[in-house]
């Protein structure tokens, strides 16, 4: 059995505008049921870890704000908050979309 990056990447334009392209998983089983898998546990982990990384920032924000004023740095809980929903947008929304497309 041979596998080459061409069979992966070949689609002719003309049948891309019209919708006539097969997807991967009739074309390479193979490589389709891995590529959900995968995306699959990203998307429910990353989505998971992201949650609680947003939620322990918002208590701990509340939490230190009481006990000590000015010792946490606001830039770097601003920069892992934003990054945490950047990638809650990626694992929640994005990945179900290209296995859906799948």
């Amino acid at each position: 059995m041979e596998f080459s990056f061409i069979d992966l990447t070949e689609v002719n334009s003309t049948e891309a505008a019209v919708g006539q392209v097969e997807s991967l998983y009739s074309r390479k089983p193979v490589f389709a049921v891995p590529y959900v898998g995968v995306l699959g546990v990203a998307a429910v982990v990353g989505t998971f870890g992201n949650l609680v990384v947003i939620i322990t920032m918002i208590l701990k924000h509340f939490y230190w704000r009481q006990r000590r004023a000015g010792t946490i740095n606001d830039a770097g809980r601003a920069f892992i908050a934003n990054l945490a929903l950047s990638d809650i947008i990626v694992t929640a929304v994005i990945n179900p979309l290209a296995i859906a497309g799948l």
